[in-house]
């Protein structure tokens, strides 16, 4: 069985197409609770009206983070204009996502007297609004937090929406909750210093938005290895907001933003979390849910090859090699989105003019297998992509 949702298409290109940079307030809206997405110049300005309700504020961030200018400014603000109790520092990157690290936050922000008034501010990309929201979901039964995303993959996709969690050593996010922020406060200032690394890592998902709305993909596509301008930031953050709406807890059509996640993050545990970045583990992730649609005659070739021209052109893998490909494989089993009948994929499927995206999609073993195989190969002939690391 599959399921389907057409995002509004028209809106999403227009804004996509507009190139301006633009201050934008999103409303965002999950169950009974509402917050703001702020894309744009400032954003993190905020912040102290924003604590102005809470006896205290505890910055969740890492060592890269807090070592930048931005980093700097915002802790340099949070000091002069609210009651700061507590500044820790993560390890960078997905090393900060681990239960020890939890409680090692845990432990510093009780010793420091945070209570249930206590706001979480998470300074930093995706891995550290994971971390720090799940903190704040699980710190006294639950305190209020507010997100600061400081790279692409954040602000367009780990920030919102409140999925907060931590890692397990044979599984991504495997131990978590849904716990929306307050706000969500993106300003591209932080980009200004982030490794090309990283800013790839993001275009990453934000071409997961073009795949799952084919009218945007050759426009995201355009970006090349360069950071988007905010008018793109807002659209991607658009899109999440209004899918999560109506449906927060990820029981269906948000569902369609795990598109390519399934085998990307196997390849993200196949290499330890720390060889592949997420956005590139997602990057493979894309070129292997429609190399596998392709397999099961759900898309042609073409639309696969699309994709993959897409994903190489931001500077992204689209293969990796046969030893992760195949660890990658094993450790699917242990994905959230495995169901008592197997795996259910979020996959392409054609219609005229391009596909659409389905969730809840059963594939064959020997479909899999066969994508694993072709996922892992290094094609001849100059193919679109590059060869993971």
């Amino acid at each position: 069985m599959s399921r389907s949702r057409k995002p509004h298409a028209a809106l999403y290109e227009a804004e996509a197409e507009a190139g301006a940079a633009v201050t934008e307030v999103i409303a965002a809206r999950q169950g009974d609770h509402a917050y703001e997405v702020r894309v744009g110049p400032g954003a993190a300005a905020a912040l102290p009206a924003l604590a102005d309700e809470h006896d205290a504020v505890a910055l969740v961030s890492c060592r890269r983070v807090l070592s930048t200018a931005f980093g700097k400014d915002v802790l340099a603000r949070l000091r002069r204009e609210t009651p700061l109790a507590l500044v820790h520092a993560l390890p960078d990157g997905e090393a900060g996502k681990t239960l020890a690290e939890l409680e090692r936050a845990a432990t510093r922000l009780l010793r420091a007297g945070g209570t249930r008034r206590t706001l979480v501010v998470a300074l930093g990309g995706g891995a550290v609004s994971d971390a720090a929201g799940f903190l704040a979901a699980t710190y006294m039964r639950g305190v209020p937090w507010v997100a600061v995303p400081t790279t692409l993959l954040a602000m367009v996709d780990a920030a919102i929406g409140g999925k907060t969690a931590v890692n397990l050593p044979a599984a991504k996010n495997a131990v978590g909750a849904f716990h929306p922020p307050g706000a969500v406060l993106a300003d591209p200032a932080a980009l200004r210093t982030l490794p090309r690394r990283e800013l790839s890592s993001g275009l990453g998902e934000v071409l997961k938005y073009g795949a799952l709305q084919p009218a945007l993909l050759d426009a995201f596509a355009a970006l090349g290895a360069a950071a988007p301008d905010p008018a793109v930031i807002a659209t991607c953050a658009r899109m999440k907001v209004d899918v999560v709406a109506d449906d927060p807890t990820e029981h269906g059509p948000r569902k369609l933003l795990n598109l390519g996640h399934t085998f990307g993050h196997g390849v993200e545990a196949a290499g330890r979390f720390s060889r592949y970045t997420h956005g590139e583990a997602v990057a493979v992730g894309l070129a292997f849910a429609f190399r596998l649609a392709a397999r099961m005659g759900r898309v042609d070739g073409a639309a696969a090859e699309r994709v993959e021209a897409a994903v190489a052109g931001a500077g992204l893998p689209v293969r990796v090699p046969p030893a992760i490909a195949r660890a990658a494989a094993r450790l699917m089993a242990y994905d959230k989105k495995r169901a008592a009948g197997g795996l259910r994929w979020v996959l392409p499927a054609a219609v005229e003019g391009g596909w659409r995206v389905e969730w809840d999609v059963e594939a064959e073993p020997a479909a899999v297998e066969a994508a694993v195989a072709e996922i892992s190969e290094a094609r001849a002939g100059g193919r679109a992509g590059r060869r993971a690391r």
